[in-house]
């Protein structure tokens, strides 16, 4: 399979694009609740600054996949190119998910009308533990 059959088969349909679109609309809000006083353009720039770095993550796991995945056999192991798609992928998303886990710690109020929820399940889980 082509590079390219494989990025529309990873990152195309329905669900993926809204994993995409969720880790967008998180880079824009943590961006927008940390730089509220500044301008829109800080805003905008901050959050692409984010989101390029989830990007980056990807790459970095996916080149890591593809070198991971030469210890396989040759009759187990993907394609370079099934490799560093899923890598991508999950590398967005992990990027995705722990600016989601900062701006839940680190900034009030991040998720909205949510956070009363996540609060209560986060002292009820610490809980436990205590």
């Amino acid at each position: 399979m082509s590079m390219e059959s494989e990025f529309r088969m990873r990152f195309g349909g329905f669900w993926n694009s809204l994993i995409l679109l969720f880790v967008i609309i998180v880079c824009l809000r943590f961006s927008s609740l940390e730089f509220a006083d500044e301008n829109l353009t800080k805003r905008v720039f901050c959050a692409l600054h984010l989101f390029l770095g989830c990007i980056a993550t990807g790459v970095l796991l996916g080149i890591l996949k593809i070198f991971l995945a030469f210890s396989n056999q040759t009759y187990t192991r993907a394609p370079a190119s099934a490799n560093f798609a899923r890598g991508l992928k999950y590398g967005i998303v992990a990027g995705g998910l722990m600016i989601l886990i900062v701006g839940v710690l680190q900034l009030n109020n991040f998720l909205g009308v949510f956070q009363p929820i996540f609060n209560g399940l986060l002292a009820k889980l610490t809980a436990i533990f205590v």
